[in-house]
């Protein structure tokens, strides 16, 4: 019912496209969304992977888990991630991965909505700790398309990585283009 329901949203009511391979066939994985200015992007991509029938856990800061938001961010697939201090993210969310059969975890590595020129390294170590894939996703408003690379493994080093990540959110337009990387 509720792929249904997003479906019907978000192809009909906004219009959106999916473009590219949605990952069925993958077990575990981390999605990384770049770039990430507006709290739309949460909704257009909650909507996109609802309807594709995925199911994948979002980490949000979080300060979001506070009554009544707290059982709403559950329902959503949200997961707290205390950015204040150092919580040894990472070795946490690479335990779930071992002990899963299943797991598909959503970060943006802008990790915030505002204009920054570096990325945070959780999703990049993550992924090489663990082990697994990583399938970048760019939400692209002046095209309302949200496209999936394929899945790849991390780039050698971190700056070989976020440099790509980088480049290719270079080629989306983001919903506050101001607030991201500028097109070249």
């Amino acid at each position: 019912m509720i792929q249904k329901l997003c479906s019907f949203f978000y192809y009909k009511v906004f219009r959106w496209q999916l473009g590219g391979d949605v990952p069925h066939a993958l077990d575990k994985y981390i999605f990384v969304v770049i770039p990430h200015t507006s709290n739309w992007d949460f909704v257009i991509g909650w909507l996109a992977i609802r309807a594709s029938g995925l199911n994948v856990t979002i980490f949000i800061k979080d300060t979001f888990f506070v009554w009544p938001f707290k059982s709403i961010c559950r329902f959503f697939g949200c997961a707290p991630v205390n950015r204040r201090e150092s919580t040894n993210f990472v070795d946490s969310i690479t335990l779930q991965y071992q002990e899963r059969d299943k797991l598909a975890a959503l970060i943006t590595p802008e990790g915030t909505r505002k204009n920054q020129q570096q990325l945070k390294s959780g999703y990049y170590y993550l992924a090489q700790k663990a082990g697994v894939p990583l399938v970048v996703a760019g939400v692209d408003y002046a095209t309302k398309t949200l496209t999936l690379l394929p899945p790849r493994m991390p780039l050698e080093t971190f700056e070989q990585d976020t440099a790509n990540l980088i480049a290719y959110a270079k080629t989306v337009t983001a919903y506050n283009p101001d607030q991201t990387f500028p097109h070249d």
